[in-house]
């Protein structure tokens, strides 16, 4: 564990949020919300479930109305002083609200909807730092990648050249501050994360059957400073799929590289692989005190918001609750 982290100097964090951890919406909780009659009767409600419950023209605001959730609970660990903890967890958001920034700037249309204030620099100052060119305020490695992502969507329209540029770099800014922080918990989690992302890619590029193509795409949407190199994860593509699954994935998810040679959906192996994330979050359930209880703490939120979102789009298609209730994802009490 890097020196400077103590994990003493989070005790008294460590008990508010543990109360806190009380509100977070049980597996029952949701399954009572998969049952409701429509979208519209879920969100109404959410306010029992500690969201602010935002309009917009009369009628809810849903983005707004999920994200409230995470605002106020990052709020309250900045309260704590362990915002800092968290903050690799917010490069994500920034990741998206600057790919959504590039994209919209080319068609000469606003990014607002499209937004979220959950990301380390606000919007004001994101979208002014657009204006400005300077983008000082965004982690090392997004603010060098703007240049080369915006560059690159000029000359190829491709907005997906937006998304591999800014995607590689925001794991790369999340590694770099859990590294910074020495929170064991956070590396892992950043490792665990650019593994799956990785195994993912490379197992939709061997299931689209690309041929000599595919070793360049893998090189275009690699991620680096996870437990696999590039170089292994482009041998998988020539040997197939089942070695892949025994030879790479059994490495270090035996459950993953099972549900791969099991021939399971790229749908169905995306629940998975989130749940095996989920389940790294999950070890700080078992931590007496320390900054990890923040991040198991804001992950769980982060998956409740997830699951309810699920639950949502569930309802909006028609589905029945069993099939909702399949497709939700692990909670953490």
């Amino acid at each position: 564990m890097a020196k400077g982290y103590n994990p003493t100097e989070y005790m008294y964090s460590s008990a508010r949020i543990r109360a806190l951890e009380n509100k977070i919406a049980s597996k029952e909780r949701l399954r009572h919300l998969s049952d409701a009659e429509s979208a519209e009767a879920i969100l109404s409600g959410l306010s029992e479930y500690g969201f602010e419950i935002i309009r917009q023209d009369g009628a809810i605001d849903r983005e707004a109305t999920l994200e409230s959730l995470l605002v106020t609970s990052y709020g309250e660990l900045a309260s704590m002083e362990t915002g800092d903890a968290v903050d690799f967890l917010r490069y994500q958001y920034d990741a998206n609200n600057i790919k959504s920034v590039i994209k919209c700037a080319s068609r000469n249309i606003s990014p607002d909807q499209m937004l979220s204030p959950l990301g380390t620099v606000g919007i004001d100052a994101l979208k002014q730092a657009f204006v400005d060119k300077d983008y000082s305020a965004f982690p090392e490695n997004m603010k060098i990648a703007i240049a080369d992502a915006e560059e690159a969507f000029a000359e190829t329209s491709n907005p997906q050249k937006v998304d591999f540029i800014i995607d590689k770099a925001c794991f790369a800014d999340m590694l770099a501050s859990a590294e910074r922080s020495g929170i064991e918990l956070a590396k892992k989690l950043v490792c665990a994360k650019i593994d799956l992302c990785n195994i993912m890619m490379t197992l939709r590029i061997l299931r689209m059957k690309l041929g000599k193509t595919a070793a360049g795409i893998l090189g275009e949407v690699y991620i680096g400073g996870g437990s696999f190199s590039e170089a292994t994860l482009v041998g998988a593509l020539e040997s197939g799929e089942e070695s892949f699954a025994n030879d790479v994935v059994r490495k270090k998810y035996d459950s993953l590289a099972t549900a791969i040679t099991d021939g399971e959906s790229l749908g169905d192996l995306e629940r998975r692989v989130d749940d095996i994330w989920f389940s790294v979050a999950r070890e700080a359930k078992y931590i007496s005190f320390g900054a990890e209880i923040a991040i198991g703490y804001i992950v769980a939120l982060e998956y409740e918001v997830k699951n309810i979102r699920i639950i949502l789009a569930g309802k909006d298609a028609g589905l029945s609750p069993e099939v909702i209730r399949e497709r939700m994802r692990d909670c953490y009490v």
